[in-house]
């Protein structure tokens, strides 16, 4: 499995995941115990350069005989004559997998069904209004919950995040974003500890009338670095924890961070 966060800022794209791969083959411990093969070193967030947008993957590590990292870096070499937009590219990727990925084949209500078994977030700029506004497309099998009527078993280019949509959060001063992979345990830490930030501050400005400021994006000259180092922080969260549990460590490795600008900058960075 993976960790992959992706968040939309009226100033940018983040987009971040680790880079452990969890292949179909399982190893033979010395014990005799079978556990499945997981490298790290893997990179599950892409640059696209013709149209300026970033891919993340989730699910499974293989892509037929390739691992999907490299099937996605050659996807978007060998098809660049065929996308000019991030639209073009997600309806180029979804026609593909489909004729790669196997439909569902498990029963209505199973895990498979309703979350599916693999999946791309697609991010990148869309003119509107005049304006180059961020915008996510969900590229996955598994229930949609924004379009509950596709068919779940097959792959679909969800439009999760287009520009009216995203205009509505920042109108609300929320930054939309979206989590996949393995995200229960990130899940849960990100809601109980935002409630415990909540809570020390609190008691932090009664004590020395200071507040608590998290992440405090004054520390960074510019604003999506701040949120940058913001989801490289959740991500190292949750591998710290599956490495030191007894979970197999299927989210580990290296952070890899990309990050947009709405001029179509890209920052990349590969660090713990």
């Amino acid at each position: 499995m993976t960790l992959i966060l992706t968040w939309l800022f009226p100033f940018g794209i983040c987009m971040g995941s680790d880079s452990a791969v969890s292949y179909n083959s399982y190893v033979t411990e010395p014990s005799g115990r079978k556990r499945m093969r997981i490298l790290t070193g893997g990179t599950k967030t892409l640059w696209i350069p013709k149209i300026k947008a970033g891919i993340s993957y989730w699910g499974e590590g293989n892509m037929g005989s390739a691992t999907t990292d490299v099937w996605l870096s050659d996807f978007i070499f060998s098809h660049r004559d065929q996308y000019s937009n991030i639209s073009d590219f997600a309806t180029l990727l979804q026609d593909e997998l489909r004729k790669l990925v196997p439909e569902i084949a498990e029963p209505k209500g199973s895990m498979e069904y309703r979350y599916g078994k693999r999946g791309f977030h697609l991010a990148g700029f869309t003119e509107h209004a005049g304006k180059p506004i961020p915008t996510l497309y969900h590229i996955h099998n598994g229930q949609s919950e924004t379009n509950p009527e596709i068919n779940p078993r097959i792959i679909n280019a969800n439009y999760d995040l287009p520009p009216e949509k995203v205009l509505a959060h920042f109108s609300k001063s929320e930054f939309p974003y979206l989590r996949n992979g393995d995200f229960f345990l990130y899940a849960t830490l990100f809601d109980n500890l935002h409630t415990a930030f909540e809570e020390f501050g609190g008691l932090l400005e009664k004590i020395t009338g200071s507040p608590f400021v998290f992440p405090d994006l004054s520390k960074f000259s510019d604003q999506l670095d701040g949120c940058s180092e913001f989801s490289r922080f959740w991500i190292r969260l949750v591998r710290d924890v599956y490495a030191l549990s007894n979970l197999p460590e299927s989210i580990g490795g290296d952070i890899l961070i990309l990050s947009i600008s709405p001029t179509g900058e890209a920052k990349f960075s590969r660090r713990p």
